[in-house]
C-alpha cells in the first residue's frame, strides 16, 4: 500500500480495517497502542488515533472471527442440536468448567459436560451467570 496523500479523511476505520486484517489474524491479541498504531503509521505514514485505530480492531476482529453478537445468539442452537444426539441410557461422569465473558458480554459461561463410557464429551447444559461463584 502507498501512502495516504494530504486528504486524511480517507484514512477511515474501513482503510485502516484492510491493512492490519493480516496482524488481528496472526494475532488476535494484539495491542492496538504498542503494536497496531505504528504498523498503520508505517503503512500510511501518518500517524492516526488511538479511537480510529482501536474501532478498526475490533471491525477486523468481527471479520476474522465472527460477531460476537452473531455467536453470542448461535450458542443456545448449537447446544440444543448437540443435547439432542446425546443418548440417553448411560451413567455420565458430569464436569462443570466455565469461562469469563469479556467485551460487551459480562460474566461467566458455566457449561456443564458428560462423558459416557466410550469417552466421548458432550454438552449437557449451560447457564450464563453474573461470576464463577459457588452460589451461581
Amino acid at each position: 500500500m502507498g501512502t495516504i496523500s494530504q486528504d486524511y479523511a480517507k484514512l477511515d476505520s474501513d482503510t485502516i480495517v484492510d491493512a492490519i486484517r493480516p496482524l488481528v489474524e496472526a494475532d488476535p491479541s494484539i495491542k492496538v497502542k504498542k503494536s497496531v498504531i505504528g504498523e498503520v503509521q508505517s503503512m500510511f505514514n501518518y500517524t492516526v488515533s488511538y479511537r480510529k485505530t482501536w474501532l478498526a480492531k475490533q471491525k477486523a476482529v468481527a471479520k476474522v472471527f465472527g460477531d460476537w453478537k452473531v455467536s453470542y445468539q448461535t450458542l443456545p442452537v448449537w447446544l440444543k442440536a448437540m443435547t439432542v444426539k446425546m443418548p440417553r441410557h448411560y451413567k455420565p461422569l458430569v464436569q462443570v468448567d466455565g469461562t469469563h465473558l469479556y467485551g460487551k458480554y459480562k460474566g461467566a459461561l458455566l457449561v456443564a459436560v458428560a462423558q459416557d463410557g466410550n469417552k466421548n464429551i458432550m454438552p449437557i447444559a449451560f447457564a450464563i451467570v453474573e461470576g464463577e461463584t459457588a452460589d451461581a
